[in-house]
């Protein structure tokens, strides 16, 4: 079995415009191979080690909003673990499956400690709407895809190719549907690459700002909108976003031109070669996958669910923030995609559960 970290035997090259990338990120989706070839087996003493950790919480009393790598201690040899996961994901190919996390073992408020708890050893936890959770619900609540307020995990649509606005995206499977919703992930710099082969026009056109919606996560005195280019450079590294449908949204709002038709066609472009770089990835209950944004792209299949609520197919969401990450633009990282959705005066919080979309 082949070992999940790379970043011991590849090398990045100082990335510049217009340039090809020589990155440990850039892969193709060929050669990533079977998820078992590049996945970490959670191992019975690492379970052990994050339910001791989960039940000192518990006893200590403290809130899930609080929990951090200060009072949710690993014993052992995973937190080692968790080093090499969150160097594999700034410096290596920029995701990450563990497997085996103990869902069986816990409740839902235990998951949902461990989870927090293990990813505050990758980072901070970040709020990821207007209620300020920073734990999130993957999962079918009936909402539309095409309604531009509308977030696309509440739905069990297949969603366009996109990057989450956090350092790290964490989804831990806790069920999985009747039938369909494979994660898909592909590589930012291979999407990057192949445009830069096909069409070096479009590339420029896609390092500047475009308008993107807020799907309606906005602090009195915000615009519905905010502005960021879907190829960055900045000290060297390479760093993306998607073209997902958060620039299709944005159209019709106030204040947003429309598209240029170099806009258009670059977007166009863009997504038909990320179509062409995704790998599907099926999950299991008690995958955990693990995505560095600025390199990585997401989405999933389409799915059918359970007749039976109790067996609808549910994902736990983290978004993560690592400023030890690939530098970023400045505005980015101050802003919307460095600081998630933060609702001004609402408290953190974890839902242990949805049942109306937030």
């Amino acid at each position: 079995m082949r070992d999940f970290r790379t970043f011991n035997d590849t090398k990045r090259i100082p990335a510049r415009p217009m340039e090809p990338v020589i990155d440990p990120a850039g892969w193709l989706p060929g050669a990533l191979g079977d998820v078992e070839d590049w996945s970490y087996h959670i191992t019975d003493a690492d379970c052990a080690a994050l339910i001791e950790a989960t039940g000192a919480v518990r006893r200590n009393g403290i809130a899930l909003e609080a929990v951090n790598r200060q009072n949710f201690v690993i014993e052992g040899g995973f937190a080692d673990v968790l080093r090499d996961v969150r160097r594999e994901l700034r410096d290596g190919r920029g995701i990450v499956m563990l497997r085996n996390f103990p869902v069986q073992q816990l409740d839902r408020e235990g998951q949902a400690i461990a989870y927090l708890g293990l990813g505050s050893y990758l980072g901070r936890p970040m709020s990821q709407n207007m209620k300020g959770h920073i734990l999130g619900h993957v999962k079918d609540l009936g909402g539309d895809y095409a309604d531009p307020m509308t977030r696309g995990y509440f739905t069990r649509a297949e969603m366009r190719c996109h990057a989450d606005p956090c350092d790290y995206v964490g989804l831990l499977c806790l069920q999985t549907a009747m039938s369909g919703g494979a994660s898909r992930v592909a590589s930012s710099v291979t999407v990057y690459n192949t445009m830069l082969e096909r069409r070096p026009d479009l590339v420029k056109v896609l390092t500047e700002d475009f308008y993107r919606s807020r799907k309606g996560d906005v602090n009195p005195g915000e615009e519905p909108w905010y502005k960021q280019p879907i190829f960055s450079f900045r000290e060297g590294y390479f760093s993306a976003t998607g073209a997902g449908s958060a620039i299709d949204k944005a159209q019709g709002l106030p204040g947003v031109p429309p598209l240029s038709p170099a806009q258009q066609e670059a977007v166009r472009v863009y997504r038909e070669v990320a179509e062409e770089s995704l790998a599907d990835i099926p999950f299991k209950p008690g995958d955990v996958q693990f995505l560095n944004n600025y390199v990585a792209l997401h989405t999933r299949r389409d799915y059918e669910d359970w007749p039976d609520p109790a067996r609808k197919r549910h994902l736990l969401r983290l978004w993560l923030s690592d400023p030890e990450n690939r530098p970023i633009p400045k505005e980015q990282r101050d802003g919307y995609r460095g600081r998630g959705v933060l609702p001004a005066g609402v408290k953190l919080n974890a839902p242990l559960d949805a049942h109306e979309a937030p």
